[in-house]
């Protein structure tokens, strides 16, 4: 049993005579007759039973085409799979990122892709563990830790304010406050990320560049929390978060007055059989984090 047997069988049944198939496969209708019967006696059973020039499925021809069906639908996603690695395209790409990435960029960049883009796939890891999962199995990573330091080939996408969250009966918020200082802020009950987050990173950056330590904290494993946390009056929280919970969010900035940001980078594994792809995906990704993600960031 060869698949072209398969696909005259599907063609017949789906256009119901030999003549009507062959005119749409393109083949002498002698062939598929000869192909059809050829099929039945190899499988043991009656495909078809023959009124005249048309063709009625018999139970077994039924069932049998539930199988057929799927065999020719993989035989040809296999075909389609292959012609892409060997031209280069990709036929889905997967995203290797940490959660708050994932809803705050890559959920968002998904809701503007058609059918007719590239499948996107989602893996959700811890921050530090991006760089691994694209040398391990991912096409493309999206990290606000520190670029990789070899075997990525890596680009900056954008970069997100660090906001101060706090309740709508704090003082900044009845004075509808736009930023506050990294002195301000340390002078807070504050509710920081774990340290093993990038946010939090940035901000130990901050403080240490204007050589102030933390007063007081308490350390959360999730922004979510820490913006939950913040509505409930219960300190400060810290995060890049976009608001949630009806917090009120305050831009940190430096005793110079800039503002403490967090860089975003993608990366990927230079050797991908598919890379000028990945590149052209990157390209698009980037057009979209420096539009809408730096936007929605930057809005008060």
């Amino acid at each position: 049993m060869e698949l072209r047997h398969l696909r005259y069988f599907l063609a017949v049944v789906e256009y119901g005579t030999v003549t009507a198939a062959a005119e749409h496969l393109r083949v002498a209708q002698p062939a598929i007759s000869r192909q059809l019967h050829a099929l039945e006696r190899n499988l043991g059973v009656e495909l078809f039973t023959r009124k005249g020039p048309r063709l009625s499925v018999t139970y077994a021809g039924t069932e049998i085409l539930k199988v057929a069906s799927d065999l020719v639908a993989r035989a040809d996603r296999v075909e389609m799979v292959a012609r892409q690695l060997s031209e280069g395209e990709i036929p889905q790409i997967s995203i290797a990122a940490a959660d708050t990435t994932i809803s705050e960029i890559v959920a968002p960049f998904v809701a503007t892709l058609t059918s007719s883009d590239v499948f996107v796939t989602v893996k959700q890891v811890e921050s530090d563990k991006v760089h691994e999962a694209v040398r391990d199995t991912c096409d493309l990573g999206i990290s606000a830790s520190r670029p990789p330091s070899c075997g990525l080939d890596w680009h900056p996408l954008t970069s997100v304010p660090l906001r101060a969250y706090v309740a709508q009966t704090h003082r900044w918020a009845r004075e509808r406050y736009k930023e506050i200082s990294v002195g301000e802020l340390l002078r807070e009950d504050l509710v920081l990320p774990i340290q093993s987050d990038p946010t939090r990173t940035a901000l130990d950056d901050a403080v240490a560049a204007e050589a102030r330590r933390y007063r007081s904290f308490e350390n959360v494993p999730s922004p979510r929390l820490a913006q939950a946390l913040a509505a409930s009056g219960r300190g400060v929280g810290v995060a890049t978060d976009l608001p949630r919970f009806d917090a009120y969010p305050v831009f940190i900035v430096s005793s110079t007055g800039e503002p403490v940001c967090l860089p975003i980078h993608t990366c990927w594994n230079p050797e991908h059989y598919a890379v000028a792809s990945v590149r052209e995906f990157v390209s698009r990704l980037e057009v979209f984090a420096r539009t809408e993600v730096r936007d929605a960031a930057w809005r008060t």
